[in-house]
């Protein structure tokens, strides 16, 4: 593996911390009208992983240049599942399925992190490309949690 490699893995792990961290910040304020619930944002951020994410890095290893299109997970379906937990606790499953993620790369060899697939939106990439993409997700997300924490 490689220093970039793990570079990405490390701070992929970290994400939800960050997250975590910026949620309490942001709870005692006043949340602005017409955006996501913060509970919202977290689930939103598990559907992405479940659905995009780590389906991709599985297509990019198991096929020959997969192509993906643009795809947002149906929101509603995974609010109603994580309906009755606490958001605590939809902080810790996204901890526990960005380790999965992270597990996943970990076992990859250095070949695995060269293989590559299409985006309709974004072209050719490999995983490492992905895991960059992945993280641009999340601090789109982290950017407007802290600024809500402000």
């Amino acid at each position: 593996m490689t220093d970039e490699s793990r570079r990405l893995i490390e701070t992929l792990v970290l994400i939800p911390t960050k997250i975590g961290e910026a949620i309490k910040r942001a709870e005692s304020k006043p949340q602005p009208e017409g955006e996501w619930p913060l509970r919202t944002i977290v689930v939103h951020l598990i559907a992405v992983e479940r659905e995009v994410w780590q389906y991709r890095l599985h297509s990019i290893v198991a096929e020959d240049n997969p192509h993906w299109q643009y795809t947002e997970p149906p929101l509603a379906e995974w609010e109603s599942h994580y309906a009755r937990y606490s958001l605590p606790q939809i902080l810790y499953a996204f901890a526990l399925i960005r380790q999965e993620t992270a597990n996943h790369l970990r076992r990859l060899t250095e070949a695995g992190w060269k293989r590559i697939g299409t985006h309709a939106k974004y072209g050719e990439m490999d995983v490492a490309g992905l895991c960059g993409r992945i993280l641009e997700h999340d601090e789109e997300h982290l950017a407007e949690l802290n600024k809500r924490g402000a």
